[in-house]
């Protein structure tokens, strides 16, 4: 989701072999490597989020970063549904799958990701029953993060120090919306597309014994208030395309483009293949696979400056989950993740209750890495929904 990015303003680390770089457009922050018990030296760990692949490696260890990219069923479930989108997860996921079914959805989540305070605020409408041959979707995700990590910065002059920033707080906020159009061309085939805008900024203040009382601040990375740009994107537009299709009885497939106008990390583009098979009227069964092209780059180039120059590295998240709905009320989800960059092992799971006759309902979903690291995400939602 890079570009090709070079560090005049900083000095990078000198790792022993190639290792996965920071990633946030304009780069400040040099990723460090730790030693993983049974993993030998060399690997970076990277820290995923909403983001997807790839966040920074911190000097102290990984660092994670919020992730709204699933709704409440999608992410009990193994972060799968693409090919049964409808509602939140349709806007979020694969913009087709609101067309699917004819269906007036409203949804409201929050989430919350324990170990960095990651909050996120989601709030979507769709519509496939005013027009029979058009559905028309609306999201918002607001984001806001406070986690910490040691970061290396190089102070202003010619011939300025780079000094290791520890216990700064770190703030990184984001708003995006976006617009949501299906079409079913047929009753077993729709297609559809997103327009979305996003906002997000990473900044970390500088306090009294962060860096040397004498460190110089005339530094572009650093403003009159001493607080440093770790890599904001703002204003930016991009898209996603997805299609579904029923190929036999409640066998669905779907393939997604999603933010295939990348920007940074926070934007990056992604492939997404999903499947799904309802065998009886209670029972939904998905699987998904998720490839980010451009959210990690990884340093190639010679000391003394090896992230002058950057690789692109493909990664990819595999997961499924399993949802039994209970006499049409109370549906129960479960599901399992994999994650190919951080070699990291999570489960999921998740129940709700869905009022039949007035169609409003509440959901809950958890998260939790078991190897790779610790993770925990919950989210918890309220959905209203109207045939």
């Amino acid at each position: 989701m890079m570009q090709r990015m070079n560090c005049p303003e900083r000095t990078c680390l000198q790792p022993e072999r190639p290792v996965r770089r920071s990633l946030f457009k304009g780069d400040k922050a040099d990723v460090k490597k730790e030693r993983r018990p049974g993993r030998g030296v060399g690997r970076a760990r990277p820290a995923l989020g909403l983001l997807g692949a790839g966040l920074l490696c911190a000097a102290a260890g990984p660092v994670s970063a919020a992730e709204p990219a699933y709704g409440v069923r999608s992410l009990a479930m193994g972060e799968s549904l693409r090919a049964a989108a409808t509602g939140a997860e349709g806007t979020l996921i694969n913009p087709s799958g609101i067309a699917i079914s004819r269906l007036l959805a409203a949804t409201a989540f929050y989430s919350l990701r324990v170990q960095t305070l990651g909050h996120i605020a989601h709030a979507s409408i769709s519509d496939s029953v005013l027009q029979r041959y058009l559905a028309l979707g609306l999201y918002y995700n607001f984001i806001y993060e406070t986690p910490h990590f040691a970061y290396q910065l190089k102070e202003g002059g010619d011939a300025g120090r780079t000094v290791l920033v520890q216990d700064s707080e770190i703030v990184r906020t984001g708003s995006e919306s976006g617009v949501v159009v299906a079409v079913p061309i047929t009753e077993r085939f729709s297609i559809g597309g997103s327009l979305k805008y996003g906002y997000y900024s990473l900044t970390s203040q500088l306090r009294d014994g962060n860096v040397p009382a004498d460190f110089n601040y005339q530094s572009p990375l650093v403003d009159q208030d001493h607080k440093v740009d770790l890599g904001s994107i703002g204003h930016v537009v991009t898209f996603d395309l997805g299609a579904t299709a029923r190929i036999y009885d409640e066998l669905r497939v779907a393939v997604v483009g999603q933010n295939l106008w990348p920007h940074g990390i926070e934007l990056p583009t992604r492939l997404g293949i999903g499947l799904s098979y309802r065998p009886g009227a209670r029972w939904l069964l998905a699987a998904d696979v998720v490839i980010n092209f451009t959210g990690i780059q990884m340093c190639s180039a010679a000391p003394p400056d090896p992230c002058s120059e950057t690789t692109p590295r493909t990664t990819a998240r595999v997961g499924g989950g399993v949802e039994y709905n209970i006499a049409d009320r109370v549906p129960l989800r479960a599901g399992y993740v994999y994650d190919t960059e951080l070699d990291a092992h999570h489960i999921s799971g998740g129940l709700g209750y869905l009022h039949p006759e007035r169609g409003i309902g509440v959901d809950f979903a958890i998260r939790q890495r078991v190897d790779g690291g610790n993770e925990s995400v919950l989210l918890l939602g309220l959905r209203i929904v109207k045939e």
